[in-house]
């Protein structure tokens, strides 16, 4: 057997991505042009009209070349499951304890937790945090990132060369972030623009932990979107504090936490991963040949 995806899907995916990042690029330039970008205006319009192209492209996409089954099936997949999420705690708790590593060894001391501390003080607050995680970043993008190009990518390349293509073209994606002053890549940015290059290495590593969490739970779209979510409140904590506290050693740090914990976590998941990737595969291709969508699993 081998996977294939067919030259109209191939076609469609690169559309995809095409048109979210013209998108995103044209329109997130406009408030730089007109010099507002620093502005709280500047900075909702960016957000609110640029940042939101994946999600629209993606749910575009869905709309116009799936089959009505297959649109369901699209949908329920972002609904909450259980199904590994054993591993999106043990992630959560992964990046709280190597955060609080990281703040001690480049501020000299040890962290207070005073927002934890908030949220225990004060539970809603953790409801606020949460919607704001998932309004901020996942659900502006994860309807087009994973939930329409992941599976595409998986048949196309395989678990990790799909991963990693996909995590680059996120990472470059972002590149408007560095005209707006408080989003925190353009914080790094000013620091230094390789800091921009670690940001795209990082969004290749985070994208291949995001697929671990996708398989492990069955190729639920909500369960990446969490993980994003984690990614995005960790690596700007870690940007905005430590990176900029003009430290040698933070910016080792953040380097080393994004490679570690990318790196751990493919070295404990990826190896057993190969059968199950497979598996997904072939189910997502028997899946859409089922459904007239596209050939795209023929026997060799």
């Amino acid at each position: 057997m081998k996977n294939e995806l067919s030259k109209k899907e191939t076609r469609h995916l690169w559309i995809f991505f095409a048109a979210t990042i013209l998108w995103t690029w044209i329109v997130g330039m406009i408030p730089v042009m007109i010099g507002i970008n620093n502005t709280t205006m500047g900075d909702y319009l960016f957000v609110f009209t640029a940042g939101i192209a994946p999600s629209c492209v993606g749910i575009i996409m869905v709309l116009k070349t799936y089959t009505k089954e297959a649109r369901r099936d699209y949908f329920e997949r972002f609904i909450p499951t259980w199904h590994g999420s054993w591993f999106v705690f043990l992630y959560l708790i992964l990046f709280i304890l190597l955060m609080a590593g990281a703040l001690s060894l480049a501020l000299g001391e040890y962290p207070d937790f005073q927002t934890l501390k908030g949220f225990v003080q004060n539970p809603l607050s953790v409801l606020s945090f949460i919607f704001f995680m998932y309004l901020y970043g996942p659900s502006n993008e994860e309807f087009g990132w994973r939930g329409y190009a992941l599976d595409k990518m998986l048949v196309k390349y395989g678990f990790v060369k799909g991963s990693l293509i996909l995590g680059f073209i996120w990472g470059i994606w972002h590149l408007p972030w560095i005209f707006y002053a408080t989003q925190w890549q353009s914080q790094a940015f000013e620091v230094s623009p390789l800091w921009f290059v670690v940001f795209i290495l990082q969004c290749m590593l985070s994208s291949l932990v995001i697929l671990i969490g996708y398989i492990i739970s069955k190729r639920n779209y909500f369960t990446a979107a969490t993980l994003h979510g984690i990614g995005n409140a960790s690596l700007g904590l870690l940007y905005t504090v430590v990176s900029l506290s003009g430290s040698n050693l933070a910016q080792v740090v953040i380097i080393a936490l994004g490679l570690m914990i990318g790196l751990v976590t493919f070295w404990v998941f990826g190896k057993q991963f190969n059968a199950k990737v497979d598996q997904e595969i072939r189910e997502i291709c028997l899946y859409k040949e089922k459904q007239g969508m596209t050939e795209v699993y023929k026997d060799q």
